[in-house]
C-alpha cells in the first residue's frame, strides 16, 4: 500500500505506514528467517565444521557462529512502541506472550466478543498446476511470498460461536473456511464446517464484508504483517540467546 494513500486513513494506520512498517510486503523475512546479507562474510566460520574437532574447540566455534547470528538478528529486529504508534483508534486489544508463535486480538460489545488468533508468517504453498509442482513462495519479481494465518472467532452471547479461518497475504485477505456451533461442544465441528470456495458467490462476498464490519480491515491486516514479522525476529533472537546460554553452560 502506498504511503500517500495510507495518510488518508486512521491515525494508527498512518503511523504504521509512515514508519515503513508496510515494507514487509517484500517478504524479506519468512519462517525460518532468511540469512542476513552480511552472513556471506561469515563463510569462513562454517568451513571448519566438516573436520572433527576437539570438544572445546567445537564449542568455541559454535559460539562464534551463534554470536554472529545474534549480531545479525539484532540489526534486523526493531524495538517499537506499538501503543504509541497505533494511537487510540486501533479496534482491538493485543495480547502477546513472549516465547509463543501467536498473538490474540480481542474486542467486545454488548452482543458479542470477537477474538482473533494471529500466527507467525508461513511460506506460501507449493501448488499443483498442469501435473507439475509450482512453488508459490516466489512471485514474478523474485520476492518471497508468505501469508499470516488468522483464526477469527465470534462469540454471540455465552452459547454460540462462529469461527472463520483466513490467510492474510501481503495483497489480500483470503477466507478459507468457516464453522459455527454451540459453545457446549454438543455439535461435531465437521458437521458445521464449510469451505468458502464451495459457497455461492454472493454468500462469499457477504462474509468478506462481515469480517470487515468486525474490524478485520485492510489497515488492520497490514499492521498485523508488520507486527508478526517483527515478533518473529525477536522470537528468533531470544531463541539464539537461549541456545548460546545452553552451549556456554
Amino acid at each position: 500500500m502506498a504511503i500517500s494513500s495510507a495518510l488518508r486513513r486512521a491515525p494508527w494506520a498512518v503511523a504504521a505506514a509512515a514508519r515503513g512498517l508496510l515494507a514487509t510486503r517484500s517478504g524479506r523475512r519468512l519462517h525460518p528467517p532468511h540469512p542476513h546479507p552480511h552472513r556471506a562474510e561469515s563463510s569462513a566460520l562454517f568451513s571448519s565444521l566438516s573436520a572433527p574437532q576437539p570438544s572445546a574447540a567445537a564449542d568455541a566455534h559454535l559460539l562464534r557462529v551463534i554470536n554472529f547470528e545474534i549480531s545479525c538478528a539484532q540489526q534486523d529486529c526493531k524495538k517499537r512502541d506499538w501503543a504509541k504508534e497505533l494511537g487510540e483508534g486501533f479496534p482491538f486489544e493485543i495480547q502477546d506472550k513472549e516465547g509463543t508463535s501467536r498473538i490474540t486480538l480481542t474486542r467486545r460489545n454488548q452482543k458479542e466478543r470477537v477474538e482473533v488468533e494471529v500466527f507467525l508468517p508461513s511460506p506460501a504453498d507449493i501448488v499443483e498446476q498442469n501435473g507439475k509442482q509450482e512453488d508459490q513462495a516466489e512471485d514474478g519479481n523474485g520476492t518471497n511470498q508468505y501469508y499470516i494465518p488468522l483464526m477469527v472467532k465470534i462469540h454471540r452471547g455465552a452459547a454460540t460461536w462462529l469461527e472463520i479461518s483466513c490467510r492474510s497475504y501481503p495483497d489480500e485477505l483470503v477466507i478459507e473456511s468457516l464453522a459455527f456451533g454451540p459453545s457446549d461442544g454438543s455439535v461435531h465441528l465437521s458437521s458445521v464446517e464449510a469451505k468458502l470456495s464451495n459457497l455461492p458467490d454472493e454468500l462469499r462476498k457477504a462474509f468478506y464484508s462481515y469480517l470487515k464490519n468486525k474490524g478485520i480491515s485492510t489497515d488492520v491486516t497490514n499492521f498485523l504483517h508488520a507486527y508478526m514479522i517483527n515478533k518473529e525476529c525477536h522470537e528468533y533472537l531470544s531463541w539464539l540467546r537461549k541456545l548460546k546460554g545452553l552451549i556456554k553452560s
